[in-house]
């Protein structure tokens, strides 16, 4: 009965899937057009944005200690390296830096010029004929707008956003404007390129600009088992990227070797104080003692009291050689009385050589009395001779220690009344005298203090010379080659993948919206009743199938359609089958089916009957153009007229008769309720073989569900994307109640260029059109 192809295979749900989007190729196109033209535009006026990229490396203030703990960090036990190296990066985006940043590069204050076509607005970076200073504080804490009109002969106009004029100034020349002091300076190189050109000046509040920088600034670890920094800045202008991130870095360093000279710079300028202090102390000194001097009319006594005391040295010196050489001769006039030995002892140190000679000359008689003594007897005239000898040293040696005795005693007794006297003479120096020391003594003091401070002061000066940052700048900041956006190839990527995008989510949500019956599955995925055909759609001008031989699309349709309804009226055995033909809403193409479908069946040598049975309307009379002065209404109000009295026959198709409405009635239900109906059916079915009934939509009036028992057979038209597919649940309604003997399904409109089965595979016999490109490839991918 269905003689459709049931494509349940999954590459031709992906061949249905591609034409349904291939079938919008023109948009496509389309799409794929305006997004390239859009891809264009945005690349040649987007500006283009380079990344400035500098590396530093931040040196730990205790690298000789963490490099002896270096084993355990994957214990993560010794984690300060780290935690410092996040502190300095912390501080390298801090707005204090960021501010000296700014104000050193005047990067609050921007110029614009607008191109000559497209009117936009293009910052100038680097080449700006003129730069703008403002003389006060006050314009970082403010937002200004004003415009800089460049006239000859070294002239400029000031004008307002309204391009209102407010006074005109010349360049270098500090001027007084409603925004505080001003001084334009030119670029005489490029300054002649802009004359008579607007310059829009834009100074932006210093914090905005610095919250702009802090947040366009990346600054992070370049991994995090180093302690190397990267610092990236994104913009459209290189050199002032560049410019921008050397700077932060010079001014991280001065920052740092602040911080680490602090103590050096609070040491220096305490020495420098007590320098001050102390050299006026010295020079308050100085005039004290000269006064002192002067006043009392002294001289250098400080010499003579050295000699004072130079004397009394002397003299407990000569005192103590004294006392020794008087012990001395206690000692050996002592010997000489206890002991029994001729020799007497000798080099004692005496200072009185008339004692040490009687001395030597004592010794040497008594030696040589010893050696004769050993060969001779005690009478030997010489031995005695020698004793005697002895005898005589022996007392003049003890007369002489008693006389050097006495001599030392008043030598001892001189000298400490000599010391004495000079001792008196120290003692009776001025007081004045000893003053003045005092003075001195201080003055001294003060000069050993100042001189120590100076040599303190030359060892801080070259701590503060020697001091280094504790940053290691790695690489300068330099610009990436290439614009990292917008990039050409990913702008055209994405405007493909975007061309592609759009159509396919255009198509998706207009099939996820659309309520209509698109294609036949859905109609048998919906609907479980047989499915009769499937009527092509037709050009407006063709409602009708020609009489004579029609090879056209539409005529093959109903031909296999005639064949369908052989198959489905099987069961009826009567002559004249009746078959009704309805729909949900007007539209759907019942009365185009009827038609039709009677021409058809004509045409194949049945007698039918085709009747108009929607009372309000005359469709079916004007589509046959038929003459149709009497219909069925006059029928079934005025007993009088036959059957045959209604009857119209179409022109060419001798073998159907038309049967048309007649005049609108006021009551058509009650109409279709009159026996006369009944005598109507009986009548046809006698005299035609089929017999076809256009009724008024069945969700409109209920005319149709009067006419259901003299049906063999309901066609139940659906037309492609018109139908509803919430109505289908009526005809699966119909069917479940039984309200007919059998129903079937008409898909009417349908458009075989955008579907694979059905007439689209063999009808026209060669007279079809050849499959496009896109088609041919679609065939040729699914046939794999």
């Amino acid at each position: 009965m269905n003689y459709e192809i049931d494509d349940d295979s999954e590459n031709l749900f992906i061949k249905e899937l591609l034409e349904r989007y291939i079938a919008h190729w023109r948009l496509f196109i389309v799409s794929l057009v305006i997004c390239f033209v859009i891809g264009f535009f945005y690349l040649r006026y987007t500006p283009k944005m380079y990344r400035a990229t500098s590396t530093i490396l931040i040196k730990s203030e205790n690298n000789g200690a963490m490099s002896e703990l270096s084993a355990f960090e994957d214990l993560s036990i010794f984690k300060n390296a780290k935690r410092e190296v996040e502190n300095e990066i912390e501080i390298l985006k801090s707005r204090p830096l960021l501010e000296n940043v700014v104000k050193k590069l005047h990067l609050n204050v921007q110029y614009f010029s607008k191109t000559k076509y497209s009117k936009r607005f293009v910052e100038l970076t680097k080449n700006s004929p003129i730069k703008v200073k403002f003389l006060e504080d006050s314009y970082y804490d403010q937002g200004l707008n004003f415009i800089i009109t460049i006239l000859p002969n070294t002239q400029f106009a000031i004008k307002d956003t309204n391009e209102k004029f407010i006074l005109k100034g010349e360049y270098g020349k500090c001027i007084g404007s409603p925004f505080g002091d001003i001084l334009v300076e030119p670029d005489f190189r490029i300054l002649h390129k802009y004359t008579g050109a607007n310059i829009y000046v834009n100074s932006t509040p210093l914090l905005d600009m610095v919250e702009r920088y802090k947040s366009t600034i990346k600054i992070g670890l370049t991994d995090q088992n180093t302690s190397v920094v990267t610092l990236t800045l994104t913009t459209i202008a290189q050199d002032r990227a560049k410019e921008i991130l050397n700077s932060l870095i010079e001014e991280y360093n001065k920052d740092v070797i602040k911080d680490k000279n602090q103590i050096s710079a609070n040491t220096a300028d305490f020495i420098k104080e007590r320098i001050h202090i102390i050299n006026q102390e010295l020079d308050d000194l100085e005039k004290n003692v000269e006064f002192f001097k002067t006043e009392n009319n002294l001289t250098n006594l400080s010499s003579e009291a050295s000699l004072m005391l130079e004397k009394s040295f002397v003299n407990e010196k000569e005192q103590l050689a004294a006392t020794i050489q008087m012990g001395l001769i206690d000692y050996l006039m002592d010997y000489l009385e206890n002991s029994k030995n001729d020799l007497l002892p000798v080099n004692l140190g005496f200072e009185d050589r008339k004692a040490v000679t009687m001395i030597s000359r004592y010794n040497d008689i008594a030696l040589q009395r010893n050696r004769i003594l050993k060969s001779s007897g005690v009478e030997n005239p010489l031995l005695i001779s020698l004793n005697d000898k002895l005898f005589d040293l022996r007392k003049s040696i003890e007369q002489s220690l008693i006389n050097l005795k006495k001599t030392l005693q008043l030598k001892i007794d001189n000298l400490k009344n000599s010391d004495a006297v000079v001792n008196a003479q120290i003692s009776l120096l001025p007081e004045k005298e000893r003053k003045l020391r005092d003075i001195q003594r201080q003055q001294q003091i003060k000069e050993t203090l100042f001189l120590y401070l100076l040599e303190k002061r030359e060892e801080t000066a070259i701590s503060l010379a020697a001091t280094v940052s504790n940053v290691k700048v790695i690489e300068k900041a330099y610009i990436s080659r290439s614009p990292i956006k917008p990039k050409k190839n990913i702008v055209f990527l994405t405007g493909f993948l975007a061309a592609l995008i759009i159509p396919i989510v255009i198509v998706f949500f207009k099939d996820l919206m659309n309520t209509k019956v698109n294609d036949i599955k859905e109609l048998k995925k919906k609907l479980k009743l047989p499915l009769l055909g499937s009527i092509p759609s037709s050009p407006e001008d063709k409602k009708l199938v020609t009489p004579k031989a029609d090879r056209s699309i539409l005529a093959e349709a109903f031909r296999l359609l005639e064949t369908n309804l052989d198959f489905l009226l099987a069961h009826s055995k009567e002559k004249g089958k009746t078959i009704l033909i309805t729909s949900s809403i007007k539209g759907e193409g019942k009365s185009f089916a009827a038609s039709n479908l009677g021409i058809t069946l004509g045409r194949s040598g049945n007698k039918v009957a085709l009747l108009e049975m929607d009372l309000r309307s005359a469709e079916l009379r004007e589509r046959m153009d038929v003459d149709g002065k009497k219909g069925i209404t006059n029928f079934i109000r005025d007993e009088s007229i036959r059957v045959e009295d209604i009857m119209s026959n179409m022109k060419g198709f001798k073998n159907l008769d038309v049967f048309t409405s007649g005049p609108k009635p006021p009551n058509p239900a009650e109409l279709l309720k009159h026996e006369r109906i009944e005598e109507l059916f009986k009548y046809l079915k006698k005299e035609y073989d089929y017999i076809l009934i256009d009724t008024p939509p069945i969700t409109v009036v209920a005319d149709t569900l009067l006419l259901s028992s003299y049906a063999d057979l309901c066609i139940y038209v659906v037309r492609q994307k018109f139908s509803d597919k919430r109505l289908l649940d009526i005809p699966k309604t119909l069917n479940q109640e039984k309200r007919f003997t059998s129903i079937a399904v008409l898909f009417n409109d349908v458009d075989f260029r955008k579907i694979g089965y059905g007439y689209g595979y063999g009808y026209g016999y060669g007279e079809r059109p050849k499959a496009g490109f896109f088609k041919r490839v679609l065939n040729l991918m699914t046939s794999r």
